[in-house]
């Protein structure tokens, strides 16, 4: 093969090399390489205040009807907390109304029922389903919300409100009457209810000195069981305390008390309460 034929060979690839390069698209910079979604990020195991309001024994209660079936089966017999009446739920008139001083009016002054020392409204306006209903509880097109949509949808706010320390009997007409008012001092002392030391007036409750302390450790219990739902606040802290000091435990609550963790499964004696446990064994 001559020179000349080599050089044009030569040359021949070189200009073919030539076209390839600036045919070449000019590259800028490179896409973002997709990645697999990152995981989920893995939920802590729940704390003793989630466990507290997530977990329930399985004695426990689970609704307000079974609790007030197992109440009238531990307390068939006793006082109501308001006027300290006498009550026998075996007998056909129930209430010792002249033990005790009690004068009342309607059906409901006859029969004890099962008063939420704490009011279920307390906590229940915590919850969705009473704040803004739920769609199981509409009723033809009309949104219902309230206690009876919490209770019939969910299982927590059920619990809770059959918590068994959080009840004790009261005459129907009082338990009416207190509503779901906070307890305070009455000014004034009217006495609606004959001899009965329990007043109502200004949306506030006033109980009789008697079961004042009695009161405010299940409120006491209630917030450390149910934390978040601020129960013991800064409104109502300071009267609760100086109730629990100025009439301490006695006999007839520790019986109560440790009656009902034998059927429900949990201590009362949590949270500030925790001081009591070691008298209560």
């Amino acid at each position: 093969m001559s020179k000349k034929l080599l050089r044009i060979l030569a040359l021949g690839f070189v200009l073919f090399g030539l076209y390839q390069y600036l045919q070449k698209p000019e590259e800028g910079p490179k896409p973002p390489q997709k990645t697999a979604d990152p995981e989920p990020a893995v939920q802590p195991e729940p704390g003793p205040e989630t466990t507290a309001i997530l977990s329930f024994s399985p004695q426990h209660p689970k609704d307000f009807d079974e609790a007030k079936n197992l109440l009238r089966k531990l307390h068939p017999r006793g006082v109501d907390i308001y006027c300290g009446c006498p009550y026998d739920l075996e007998r056909k008139n129930r209430i010792d109304a002249a033990a005790c001083g009690y004068k009342g009016k309607g059906a409901r002054s006859r029969r004890i029922e099962w008063e939420h020392v704490v009011p279920a409204s307390v906590f229940g306006q915590r919850f969705s389903e009473w704040k803004n209903g739920h769609p199981s509880c509409e009723n033809r097109g009309r949104k219902r919300k309230g206690r009876e949509c919490a209770r019939s949808t969910s299982d927590v706010f059920a619990r809770m409100e059959a918590d068994l320390y959080n009840l004790l009997p009261a005459i129907g007409e009082l338990n009416a009457a207190r509503s779901n008012y906070p307890f305070g001092d009455v000014g004034g002392e009217p006495r609606e209810f004959g001899r009965c030391d329990f007043e109502v007036g200004h949306r506030v409750a006033e109980p009789r000195r008697e079961i004042r302390g009695d009161l405010a450790r299940i409120y006491f219990y209630m917030d450390a069981r149910y934390p978040g739902f601020e129960i013991v606040n800064r409104k109502n802290e300071g009267l609760l305390s100086a109730w629990d000091r100025e009439d301490p435990m006695d006999e007839a609550e520790r019986d109560r008390v440790q009656r009902i963790q034998r059927i429900q499964g949990n201590s009362f004696f949590i949270g500030r309460l925790s001081r009591l446990a070691a008298a209560s064994e």
